[in-house]
């Protein structure tokens, strides 16, 4: 039974992952629709990008979860240390930069340009450090539907820099075009 519910949980979190990936997608390829950073406008794009995030989010922990309980783990393999590794290291680190980024900024407020701190070295290291943790995640409970779930949820990550550096020049001008011109996407 438990596991029949690891197994709803995380086919809803694979779903809800790629509807945004989707609606993200969209935009990428028709600017005109506006999905990420939800306009202000808008609200009801807030509230169904954060549902939908938020199945994503507590369907893959409490997923992987039960499916960690049922199996447990193997902390003497060198693939489970790396991955716990990876896991802790790429999420403490992208909840540190988003609280130095500011969390409604995080979420779409216009609250400034944020340009110092560990965006002087990396204009996207929340992205990121996610991504490193995503990889942890997938190899710590490497089952069919959070692994894909995974996956989607970095590929959203990825066209999410794409959408907000749109965002970003039309809402900062001149200062992003310096900040781009000085600091690199990614490394």
């Amino acid at each position: 039974m438990v596991v029949y519910l690891a197994l709803t949980l995380s086919i809803l979190a694979c779903i809800s992952s790629l509807i945004l990936l989707t609606f993200a997608t969209l935009e990428l390829a028709n600017p005109s629709f506006k999905f990420w950073p939800p306009p202000k406008n808008e609200p009801w794009k807030k509230t169904l990008f954060m549902t939908l995030f938020r199945i994503v989010v507590y369907g893959l922990v409490i997923a992987s979860l039960i499916y960690l309980w049922q199996d447990g783990l193997q902390p003497s393999t060198s693939v489970t240390i790396v991955a716990i590794m990876l896991l802790l290291c790429g999420f403490i680190i992208a909840f540190w930069a988003t609280g130095a980024l500011g969390w409604s900024n995080a979420f779409g407020s216009k609250e400034g340009l944020r340009t110092d701190g560990i965006f002087a070295y990396s204009r996207n290291p929340i992205y990121i450090a996610t991504w490193f943790g995503l990889a942890g995640w997938a190899l710590l409970v490497p089952t069919p539907f959070i692994v894909a779930t995974l996956c989607f949820w970095a590929l959203l990550y990825l066209v999410a820099i794409f959408l907000e550096e749109r965002w970003l020049l039309e809402e900062y001008g001149e200062p992003f075009t310096e900040f781009c011109n000085t600091v690199r996407r990614f490394f």
